[in-house]
């Protein structure tokens, strides 16, 4: 054995042996292409355009009592919507709402949903509060 030299891919006798490395260049090709992804996206997942508060009932009920309330929303688990007590069509809503927003001083909505009403309706009624105008948005939930 002295005197003799090696090298990785050949044996004693002269023969090419098999790679014995594992390549782990794809593999942090890969893992780095896969932060990047996260790090771009991430502030987008995080965007919201809507921010919740979630005040005491005392509160609630004060700030109620003391604004002067133009848009109450209510959603009904049968389809209809009611905007301060009368029922409104789907199509007339936004113009109906956009009038009261308007003439509002606070510009304040408060929807309201009974139990069996999907979020996305909620959310969407929402979104397009904000977008004709209104400033404050308030979700409440009634007694029976």
């Amino acid at each position: 054995m002295i005197g003799t030299k090696f090298t990785m891919n050949e044996r004693k006798n002269g023969k090419k042996g098999g790679v014995t490395e594992i390549n782990l260049t794809p593999l942090i090709d890969v893992s780095l292409t896969l932060v990047i992804i996260f790090m771009v996206s991430f502030p987008l997942v995080m965007q919201s355009g809507i921010n919740v508060s979630t005040p005491a009932m005392k509160k609630a009920q004060t700030q109620m009592e003391e604004t002067e309330l133009k848009a109450e929303i209510n959603l009904k688990e049968d389809g209809t919507v009611e905007l301060n007590g009368y029922v409104v069509e789907a199509d007339s809503l936004a113009d109906t709402l956009a009038a009261l927003i308007e003439s509002s001083k606070d510009k304040l909505v408060v929807v309201s949903a009974e139990p069996n009403v999907l979020h996305d309706r909620v959310v969407g009624i929402l979104d397009q509060a904000k977008q004709l105008g209104a400033q404050q948005l308030s979700i409440i939930k009634r007694k029976k």
